[in-house]
């Protein structure tokens, strides 16, 4: 653990004040957008389709509004951390290059710009997924919190080790790797969930960082 700790710390001095912080930011802006006119597109288009009335229907329809909007904003949270990982899909192994040259680590053999993008999608959509079939945690106090967050961990220290393990070995080692590793793996996932705006290059140079040190 005390290695995952260590690689988190490094991470997260990447992105705040190291080689990634353009990077970092970039995928901030562009995740964060997205998002948000998300959000306003389902508080322009899908709240007025709710019908208004008088007297005790007006009520009625006020508090469904209300319901509506806050369920707008609850999809586009639970969106974001995908949304987040599929732009910072094609910067991720830019970051990982990066750290791989800062730490020493073995030059890896690069990944195609398609590749980068398909990477994403394929972290992307599990947490796609997943986070919509757990929606309704997400309007219970304290259980959506710790729902939003182990959930996004595990998802996001699952795909980032493998990713970045397999830039220096074959797929089937970086799975058994990343399942050696699983306490700390989840760990710096948990990290990186807790920022799903600049996830994707925190976990670039945290788990580089980490499975250097292992190897």
């Amino acid at each position: 653990m005390t290695r995952a700790m260590t690689a988190i710390l490094g991470g997260l001095k990447d992105v705040i004040f190291g080689r990634l912080t353009w990077l970092a930011l970039a995928n901030l802006i562009v995740a964060g957008t997205i998002t948000v006119f998300a959000a306003r597109a389902g508080l322009q288009y899908l709240v007025p389709l709710i019908p208004d009335g008088g007297g005790w229907l007006g009520y009625l329809s006020m508090a469904g509004s209300f319901v509506a909007s806050v369920a707008v904003v609850v999809l586009a949270i639970a969106l974001s951390p995908a949304i987040s990982m599929v732009v910072g899909g094609v910067l991720f192994d830019i970051a990982a290059e990066r750290v791989e040259k800062k730490v020493g680590a073995p030059k890896s053999p690069g990944v195609p710009l398609q590749q980068g993008i398909m990477n994403g999608f394929r972290i992307a959509l599990p947490a796609l997924a997943l986070n919509l079939l757990v929606i309704p945690l997400y309007f219970i106090p304290v259980v959506n919190a710790f729902t939003f967050y182990t959930l996004n961990g595990f998802l996001m220290g699952r795909e980032y080790a493998t990713i970045t393990a397999a830039r220096h070995m074959s797929y089937q080692d970086a799975v058994a790797l990343r399942k050696r590793h699983g306490g700390a793996v989840f760990m710096i996932g948990l990290a990186c969930s807790l920022v799903p705006f600049v996830a994707p290059l925190v976990g670039a140079s945290a788990m580089t960082r980490f499975v250097h040190s292992i190897r």
